[in-house]
């Protein structure tokens, strides 16, 4: 009986006990009144801490833009292309009548040149007079100094060669400028014109040969061109040459075939030679296309060049007769293809073309070879004829604005 006795007494403190625990904890778990609990304020002070320690560790883990740089608010060309200009396009709206004709007046004496700050007159281009140093001939210098302006030095070649004559040997010169090509860099298309001049039948050559039509039509030609040809990229290489010696049996263009044949592989020349004349008005020139392999590719594409511009022109398409002595020669000797375009001075014609016969200039190899005697609209549009059919056969890509 005693021990049951204390066993009950135990269990009745341990209820005692749990009950008074379950009371206390029942009064300690209550919502804190308004005065202990944090306020509006404290709370934004908590989350401004924590966005400026969260902005302060993606600050550190972020390269941040240039404060001088702000970004654009949209992009220049939500497109992603580039914006871009046919290349014929650009050369058209970059090419003009009145652009031409300067150069013209300029290569022929009649309004002074400044070179290296002074002024001068090419009164000749007689390669005896432009290599030995007279003032009055200096068409090398001024053609240097403007080609400058546009292309950088390392894309032009000043290139000498020896002419032989009864007096000893010359050293006369080439002008080249080079346009890389990016596709096909192997592959040379050349663009060139003579730009000595010559008087045969009266005057002194060493005291004035104006020389405007022959061949200040052809250099106008590359003059206009080069600037434009500057802002291009080409699929294949591009050549521009200037011939001197061209009066003395072609002995520039022999020179630079004889230099580059073996080197290179030239594809096509299209060579530009006096064409300022047109008395009857029904605007004919000649190409000489000769009978070399690929010759007669080179004038279609000179063809389609004139259909797709609407150019109103004609042209004879001469082949065995074609006239043989300008640059295109030593190129068909070598056989190599080129085509010269000329204005109507042989009396061949081709059906179509320059039928009112022979319509040649009255001053050729004259001192009257002057600038006011070009007819400058046709003169102009046979260069064109020349220029985009050059862009078309190089590839020239689209003119990036």
């Amino acid at each position: 009986m005693q021990k049951i006795n204390v066993w009950l007494l135990i269990m009745g403190m341990l209820i005692v006990i749990g009950l008074t625990g379950g009371i206390v904890l029942l009064f300690n778990l209550h919502t804190p009144s308004l005065s202990n609990s944090p306020t509006v304020d404290n709370i934004n002070s908590v989350v401004e801490t924590e966005m400026s320690q969260t902005e302060t560790i993606m600050a550190a883990a972020t390269i941040q833009p240039a404060a001088e740089t702000p970004l654009p608010t949209q992009p220049e060309n939500p497109t992603g292309m580039l914006n871009t200009t046919d290349p014929d396009a650009y050369y058209l709206a970059n090419t003009n009548l009145g652009n031409y004709m300067s150069w013209i007046t300029k290569l022929s004496g009649a309004e002074e040149v400044m070179i290296d700050g002074q002024p001068f007159k090419i009164e000749t281009r007689y390669s005896y007079a432009m290599f030995t140093g007279q003032t009055n001939a200096k068409a090398l210098e001024y053609l240097l100094e403007t080609i400058r302006q546009w292309i950088p030095e390392e894309q032009i070649t000043v290139e000498p060669y020896q002419y032989i004559d009864g007096m000893g040997a010359n050293t006369w010169y080439n002008i080249i400028i080079t346009f890389p090509g990016v596709a096909h860099p192997d592959e040379q298309v050349l663009f060139t014109a003579h730009f000595d001049s010559c008087v045969v039948f009266e005057g002194n050559p060493l005291i004035s040969a104006p020389g405007a039509n022959d061949n200040g039509t052809g250099v106008a030609t590359i003059l206009e061109s080069l600037p434009i040809f500057a802002k291009m990229k080409f699929d294949r290489t591009l050549k521009v040459v200037l011939f001197s010696g061209e009066e003395n049996f072609q002995e520039g263009s022999k020179a630079y075939v004889a230099q580059h044949r073996d080197t290179d592989h030239i594809i096509g020349v299209v060579n530009m030679d006096m064409y300022g004349t047109d008395k009857d008005g029904d605007r004919c020139f000649e190409m000489y296309v000769g009978s070399v392999p690929c010759s007669g590719e080179l004038a279609n594409a000179l063809i389609d060049t004139i259909k797709r511009y609407d150019l109103n022109l004609k042209y004879d398409y001469l082949t065995t007769t074609a006239y043989d002595r300008a640059d295109h020669r030593p190129f068909w000797d070598a056989g190599i293809p080129a085509v010269t375009l000329m204005e109507n001075f042989l009396a061949d014609f081709s059906p179509g073309g320059c039928e009112t016969g022979m319509d040649r200039t009255d001053c050729w190899h004259l001192p009257c070879d002057t600038a006011e005697k070009i007819n400058q609209p046709y003169a102009f549009d046979v260069g064109l004829v020349g220029a985009l059919t050059v862009l078309e056969l190089a590839g020239a890509h689209p003119v990036e604005q």
